[in-house]
């Protein structure tokens, strides 16, 4: 979002400090200068103990020390001295060695973000352990005091167990925001590594606050409040108030979402607004109602969303308003925001455009991903449009442009108000979650292509213009968040992702030595940064679950979750890091058996391949796999065939594998299986786990003692956050 009026989009939090109080609301005091009208948001107690718990591992002091040989080299190439820079060349210098060292993927960095992910899994952890503790005790202080005992049961029934996974996802959300205060505004991008997931409840405000933030429009608005209140209402607030409750009175996205606070506070923003389009010179008698659209979803959130929230004290209510109506400018403002797709409402008004000089970049890109994603749907869309063109009558042999625009003309006005109503509005505000993370103007072309292949098939039964909008009006909503979820993965973010670069960290460095904080932060920038990731990593990990529930599957090492078809890094002897860090292979042992050990390896993994290629074969011949078992039961003229048949299962073993010497003896075991109902394999695996037990215990110390050796070693390992939770 725009940061200060400026156009450069820093997607998330491109503004300034600025937070919320509580999980659901906004505080007073709260706006785009967290210092200069409220305070920061102050660390979590278990965000502090985890950072004071990094600063003494042996891995940050080695990260420390490698980045400060790596700045003494670079100053020594530069003949300068590191007390010639001033404070903002020392940071950036620092932050430039950090980034090569990432670049090169020293071992530093994997060992300190290794560090980093145990300290923050223990840490978030006991977090964990101690809410829940502090729930019960009240719990059972309020059942004892006969406060409503048996509702709290219920409620513990039917919401089943107030999930440990809710409660990690409120523990991250209250980090995630305190660190995105306390960092520079630029390394708030890495919240970008959500993309392509909804924000959770509790997070979604807190998320959308910090990112629409614009310091050109408070300043504005609070300088016309103080100077003339009634400047900041609109000759037409009246007739604003009919529409704005006229639209709040609508099942948006299929829900009802109107309360009287929501109602005074989207027409305050839409009368303050008219007030600054009249001044400009751009307004006119009346709002366009994509503006209505757009407001809808904002004041939903920051008001409460699915638990709408009372009226504030009259103080704390005014400075509320403050922060919608800089949230609502911000977003019409930013240069990659709502502003950019509204041509979309007078494509619509006006049906098929001849004008193809006027075609939109939004129009193009969705001309262009619908015919990547779905050839099919993308002709069949252009020959309906067209046979109802009133000058062409279906022409054929249009160009690009043309067909841009004929897209342009039927998707318009769902385009103008970024899909608000088309879609439910879960959907609706998981799209404009990617929004908030990426950019209106970069997300919403390319979801509306994902949302057109979801209606492929009602799409593709359409006859005519009309019919075509009719399935976009009446479909929309009957889309699952599951099948938009798969069908932007596909046809939406990744092009999304490859616009955005999905850099971590934007520094925009211009010069050699240019960048944000002083030399003394340049430590807290780095942690806070890396703290930042791996709360982050167990954000996107615990939102992709169904329900907000954690899978049994988690509670174990190596566990694998299937979700929508993407394979989730398992938490392998501990947690990952940032995205799944992978391990190191661990080292070789020595062989201390003369060789025998790696003789019998190789044989038994032979044995094994050359059972995989029989059975390959067997499929290949006969269209399945017989065990043994099958075979023993063949009749003769089963049998008669199978041996019939096994000349060719030679040839397509020797076609697998090649010729090799060992072929003949080992189809000596196969020719006739029905006589080896049971199939010895020589009691490899019990040798070489025999084998492997001995030689931990001869480095831990022979028989009992290595295994107590081991024993002590399981019962020092970090434990996880899926650990806890269960």
């Amino acid at each position: 979002m725009n940061n200060g009026g400026s156009s450069s989009h820093a997607g998330i939090g491109g503004g300034g400090g600025g937070g919320a109080e509580g999980p659901n609301q906004l505080g007073a005091g709260q706006g785009q200068d967290g210092e200069a009208r409220g305070t920061r948001i102050l660390l979590p107690d278990w965000l502090k103990a985890a950072k004071d718990a990094l600063i003494e591992t042996r891995q940050w002091k080695l990260l420390v020390k490698e980045i400060h040989v790596r700045v003494a080299e670079e100053l020594s190439r530069e003949n300068i001295k590191f007390s010639d820079l001033n404070p903002t060349e020392q940071q950036s210098l620092v932050e430039q060695m950090h980034a090569r060292l990432l670049r090169e993927a020293h071992d530093s960095i994997f060992n300190f973000e290794t560090a980093v992910s145990s300290v923050v899994d223990t840490e978030v952890a006991a977090e964990v352990r101690r809410t829940a503790a502090v729930d019960e005790r009240d719990s059972n202080k309020k059942e004892a005091e006969g406060a409503g005992g048996v509702e709290n049961d219920k409620d513990e029934k039917d919401g089943g167990q107030s999930t440990s996974a809710t409660r990690i996802v409120e523990v991250a959300t209250s980090a995630i925001i305190a660190l995105l205060e306390q960092l520079p505004p630029e390394h708030r991008a890495l919240t970008r590594l959500m993309l392509g997931q909804p924000f959770p409840e509790a997070f979604r405000l807190r998320a959308w606050a910090l990112s629409m933030r614009n310091a050109t429009a408070r300043k504005e608005y609070d300088e016309i409040f103080t100077r003339r209140r009634v400047d900041t209402i609109s000759t037409m607030d009246v007739q604003i108030t009919q529409e704005c409750q006229s639209f709040l009175q609508k099942p948006i996205g299929g829900k009802g979402i109107y309360t009287r606070r929501r109602l005074m506070m989207m027409k305050s923003v839409l009368s303050y607004h008219h007030t600054l389009l009249m001044s400009r010179g751009e307004g006119s008698t009346t709002l366009p109602n994509r503006i209505y659209w757009l407001m809808t979803p904002i004041v939903y959130v920051f008001t409460g969303g699915k638990s709408p929230l009372p009226e504030l004290a009259p103080g704390q209510e005014s400075e509320f308003l403050a922060n919608l109506i800089e949230a609502w400018e911000c977003v019409c403002r930013d240069s990659d925001g709502v502003n950019t797709l509204r041509e979309g409402e007078a494509f619509g008004a006006m049906g098929n455009s001849e004008d193809g000089n006027s075609v939109p970049e939004w129009a193009t890109l969705i001309r262009d991903g619908l015919e990547e994603a779905d050839p099919v749907l993308f002709n069949h869309s252009l020959l309906v449009l067209q046979n109802l063109d009133p000058v062409g009558g279906g022409k054929v042999g249009i160009n690009e442009d043309e067909e841009a625009t004929l897209l342009a003309a039927v998707l318009g006005a769902t385009v103008s108000r970024c899909l608000v109503d088309t879609l439910s509005l879960d959907c609706s505000l998981y799209v404009w979650d990617q929004c908030v993370m990426a950019s209106f103007r970069a997300v919403i072309p390319r979801v509306t292509v994902a949302v057109l292949v979801c209606l492929r098939e009602a799409l593709l039964s359409a006859e005519d213009r009309e019919g075509f909008g009719k399935v976009i009006e009446l479909q929309g909503r009957s889309i699952s968040f599951s099948s938009l979820q798969m069908s932007m993965e596909r046809f939406a973010l990744p092009q999304t992702r490859k616009v955005l670069g999905m850099k971590t960290t934007s520094m925009s460095i211009d010069s050699k030595f240019a960048s944000s904080s002083a030399k003394d932060e340049a430590g807290e920038i780095l942690m806070g940064d890396e703290v930042l990731k791996q709360v982050l990593a167990r954000m996107d990990m615990i939102s992709i679950m169904s329900e907000g529930d954690l899978p049994n599957s988690l509670s174990h090492p190596g566990a694998e979750v299937k979700t929508l078809g993407r394979k989730v890094i398992g938490w392998e002897g501990g947690p990952p890091g940032l995205m799944g860090v992978q391990k190191k292979p661990p080292k070789k042992k020595k062989d201390k058996s003369g060789g025998e050990k790696e003789k019998r390896r190789v044989e038994k993994q032979r044995h094994k391949d050359w059972e995989a290629d029989v059975d390959e074969a067997m499929v290949t011949t006969y269209g399945r796999k017989y065990s043994a078992e099958e075979m023993a039961s063949f009749g003769p003229m089963e049998r008669k065939k199978y041996k019939e048949g096994f000349a060719a299962l030679q040839g397509k073993i020797k076609d697998i594998r090649g010729k090799r010497k060992e072929a003949e003896p080992a189809l000596k075991d196969w020719k006739e299986p029905w006589k080896r109902v049971e199939l010895v394999e020589g009691g490899g695996e019990e040798e070489e786990e025999e084998e492997e037990a001995g030689d931990k215990g001869g480095e831990k110390g022979e028989g009992k003692e290595g295994e107590k050796a081991a024993e002590e070693e399981k019962k020092i390992e970090p434990e996880t956050i899926a650990t806890a939770a269960t």
